[in-house]
């Protein structure tokens, strides 16, 4: 068929325009039109007549039009050629290249933004996923000192109990009274337990190194902080000036004698004092007079208290006759007595005959201390009582002073 050619005037220029065929489609001929926009052809599959589609202008700055872009799609075998634009006219504008129409099969069409938004999402996932896998990889493990750090008291405390540890807040408290030294109070706690190499941190979640935070942490939350001297002085006097009155009063008394003698302590430990003297003038009381009268108060009221409150003042009381070291020569021997006989009191003879017989074997006049071992047991039972006044008699006669004494007990 013989291409057609067009003159056209406008704007006083000539624009020459060819057209060439469209494509049979079953015997039917599409006929070409004149070009006054740039035509884009969609096509059906399935012997339906392919329709020219109208291509919106695209402004454009005093510039021809580029080439129109060719689709091509296959249905059937059958192949259909768009017509070629060489040129379009533009007033002033240029249309840049047409948008490829897409076709997909079933004649579902592809949307130019939902393939961007998909796009998009993907990316973005892409990269969301990158920063998650960054920050897991430079994550730094904590080290097991960092995770002690971070747990609280009662965590420690629970963590203890699952170590098999029988202890509390106020019994560590009442440790570190004792001795204000976190480390070696920890160490005590080791040894008494046996937990070392006991537990593994990587497979138990904790070790004996647990020990040491739980303590310091104590340490950190209890108040055994050392007081001022002056706050002390109107307690002490108050003490050497009590009179005993009876079991409940000298109960209540004994627990403020014991919080004022703490301090006390506490104070000489800080001071690193191990003189009793010394510790007069740093704080302005009579201190040996003040521990004369606690430890008798304390003989007192324990008879009647538990097993457990005359061992926890056995170690209190060595504590404070360790620190000041001349109330401790002054005052073993009779402090030794006091806590056997309480031991004997609460029925561990085992523990109360041990401690005499470690005195009866340091001492060289022994009259004291047999009368003591024979008097306590007259209460408890009188046939061993007689029994230890009669083991005395081969230590003790009559130019002793307490050798009436133990013949009192014989004769009873």
């Amino acid at each position: 068929m013989p291409i057609k050619t067009t003159k056209k005037v406008t704007n006083k220029k000539v624009v020459k325009e060819e057209t060439k065929p469209a494509v049979e489609a079953k015997k039917e001929e599409v006929k070409t039109a004149e070009v006054k926009k740039a035509t884009k052809p969609a096509v059906e599959a399935k012997k339906e007549k392919v329709k020219p589609a109208e291509t919106k202008k695209a402004p454009a700055k005093k510039a021809t039009t580029k080439k129109a872009a060719k689709p091509a799609v296959e249905a059937k075998k059958e192949e259909v050629k768009p017509a070629e634009v060489k040129k379009a006219p533009a007033k002033k504008a240029t249309t840049k290249k047409a948008a490829k129409p897409a076709v997909e099969a079933k004649k579902e069409e592809v949307k130019p933004a939902e393939t961007k938004k998909a796009t998009a999402k993907k990316t973005t996932k892409k990269a969301a996923t990158k920063t998650t896998t960054t920050k897991k990889v430079t994550t730094k493990k904590m080290t097991k000192e960092e995770q002690y750090a971070k747990l609280s008291l009662d965590t420690c405390l629970d963590l203890a109990k699952a170590m098999s540890m029988n202890v509390t807040r106020d019994s560590i408290i009442q440790q570190l009274i004792l001795n204000p030294d976190v480390k070696s109070v920890s160490k005590d706690l080791v040894n008494k337990y046996q937990l070392t190499g006991k537990f593994n941190f990587e497979e138990d979640g904790y070790d004996e190194g647990l020990v040491e935070v739980l303590v310091s942490k104590v340490y950190e939350t209890a108040d055994i902080k050392p007081e001022k001297a002056e706050d002390l002085q109107a307690d002490v006097d108050h003490a050497l000036n009590y009179k005993f009155t009876d079991v409940v009063a000298d109960g209540e008394e004994y627990k403020a004698q014991f919080d004022t003698m703490r301090k006390v302590l506490m104070i000489a430990q800080h001071k690193d004092i191990h003189d009793s003297k010394k510790l007069d003038e740093e704080i302005g009381i009579d201190v040996e007079k003040f521990v004369e009268e606690f430890m008798d108060l304390a003989y007192s009221v324990l008879k009647t208290w538990k097993y457990e409150d005359v061992d926890y003042y056995e170690h209190f009381i060595y504590a404070v006759l360790s620190q000041l070291e001349d109330l401790h020569d002054t005052y073993r021997n009779r402090i030794m007595m006091d806590v056997a006989d309480l031991y004997i009191l609460h029925g561990d003879y085992g523990l109360g005959d041990a401690d005499y017989g470690y005195i009866l074997r340091e001492n060289q006049i022994k009259d004291y201390i047999y009368y003591r071992y024979a008097s306590i047991y007259e209460g408890v039972d009188k046939d061993k009582a007689k029994q230890i006044a009669n083991q005395a008699l081969q230590f003790v006669d009559d130019r002793f002073t307490y050798y009436p004494n133990i013949i009192a007990v014989l004769e009873g």
